[in-house]
C-alpha cells in the first residue's frame, strides 16, 4: 500500500461515516485504512461491516481505551504504507482528488518527509465554514528560515499532513493533549528540514463541542503543565523566538493568571524560569479586562519580549 490512512476512533458514529465516505470517493485508490477503536460499544465495527466491507480496512478494537494520543500512536504503529495519513474521525477530505493531489506533490520535493495543506474549519452540525486556514508565501519563507516560526500557528492538526514512513518510529507524547500538534511538529523540524506545502484546502476540520480540545482549552491544570513539558523538552531559550513567545503569552493571558504562585499551584512544583515569572508579572500590569484588548496585549507582549531578550 502507498498510503496508510490511520483513524483513531471513539464512539464516532456519523462523523466516521462522513470521513469514510470522503475516502471512498477518492480517485486515488492505493491505500489502506487502519482504524484503532477506543469505543465502549461495537458501533464502529458494525458500521464497517455493514457499510464499508468492500474497502481495505484493518480494524483493531482496543480492549482498554488507550485515549489521546495513545490511540493515535496505536493506529500509526499498525500502518504498512509508504506514507502515513493520520485522520481524526471528525475530519474529512473536501474533494474527491485530495489524495491524488497529495501524491502528485510527493515528487515536487523528494527530500520532504512532511507534506501539509491548507484546511477549512467547518461546524459539523451546520456544515458552515467558520474559516479557512492557509499559509502565505511569507509564512512559508519564515518556516524555511527557522522551524520555531511554526508557532505562528498555521500547520494545523495531523489530518492536514502526510508523513513518510522513514520518519517512523515516531509517536505523539502521551503526556500532552492540548499542545500535541505543536509538540509533533517541533520534534519533526528538529530532525528534518524539508517539507512541501499544498495551497489548497483539501481537508475539513470538524468543529463540535465534544472534541478533546474543547475539554482542555483554557484549562490551566492542563495547559500550564504542558507548557512546562515544552520548556523542559526544547529549552526555555525557545522563548527568544518572538512567535514562540507570543504563542505562550496568549496562552497564559487567556488563563488570566494573577501571579507565579498560581502557576506553581497547577505545576505542583516551584517555577524555575525567570522568563515565565516576568511574563506573568507584566501581564498583571493592567487589569484582566484590559489585557484582553488586542492592541494592549500586543504592546505589552512586545515590551515583555524585548525585556526577555535582553535580560534572560
Amino acid at each position: 500500500m502507498f498510503i496508510s490512512i490511520c483513524i483513531p476512533t471513539y464512539n464516532s458514529g456519523e462523523k466516521l461515516i462522513r470521513l469514510l465516505n470522503s475516502i471512498k470517493s477518492q480517485t486515488f485508490r492505493d491505500y489502506e485504512i487502519v482504524i484503532s477503536d477506543d469505543s465502549n460499544n461495537d458501533d464502529v465495527k458494525s458500521i464497517i461491516e455493514t457499510q464499508y466491507s468492500e474497502m481495505s480496512i484493518n480494524y483493531f478494537k482496543n480492549g482498554v481505551a488507550l485515549g489521546t494520543p495513545n490511540n493515535w500512536n496505536n493506529a500509526v504503529t499498525k500502518s504498512k504504507g509508504e506514507w502515513i495519513k493520520l485522520m481524526h474521525h471528525d475530519d474529512w477530505f473536501t474533494q474527491n482528488d485530495a489524495l491524488e493531489i497529495f501524491v502528485e506533490n510527493i515528487t515536487k520535493n523528494p527530500k520532504a518527509k512532511l507534506i501539509f495543506c491548507s484546511f477549512y474549519y467547518i461546524h459539523t452540525d451546520t456544515n458552515v465554514i467558520q474559516r479557512l486556514s492557509a499559509c502565505s508565501k511569507f509564512e512559508i519563507f519564515l518556516l524555511k528560515q527557522n522551524y520555531l516560526n511554526l508557532y505562528k500557528n498555521f500547520i494545523g492538526n495531523p489530518s492536514a499532513t502526510l508523513i513518510h514512513k522513514s520518519y517512523k518510529p515516531y509517536e505523539y507524547d502521551k503526556r500532552i493533549k492540548w499542545l500535541i500538534d505543536f509538540d509533533f511538529y517541533t520534534e519533526y523540524f528538529r530532525r528534518e528540514k524539508s517539507f512541501t506545502y499544498i495551497d489548497k484546502p483539501l481537508i475539513a476540520f470538524g468543529v463540535h463541542p465534544s472534541q478533546v480540545t474543547a475539554s482542555v482549552q483554557k484549562n490551566p491544570s492542563v495547559e500550564i503543565p504542558e507548557s512546562y513539558i515544552f520548556f523542559e523538552k526544547y529549552g526555555i531559550n525557545m522563548m527568544k523566538n518572538i512567535f514562540v513567545y507570543d504563542f505562550f503569552w496568549r496562552m497564559y493571558r487567556n488563563l488570566a493568571l494573577k501571579n507565579i504562585e498560581q502557576v506553581e499551584s497547577y505545576l505542583g512544583y516551584k517555577n524555575n524560569y525567570s522568563t515565565i515569572n516576568n511574563l506573568v508579572k507584566i501581564q498583571n500590569v493592567v487589569n484582566s479586562k484590559m489585557i484582553q484588548n488586542g492592541l494592549v496585549s500586543k504592546g505589552l507582549m512586545l515590551l515583555a519580549y524585548v525585556r526577555n531578550r535582553i535580560f534572560n
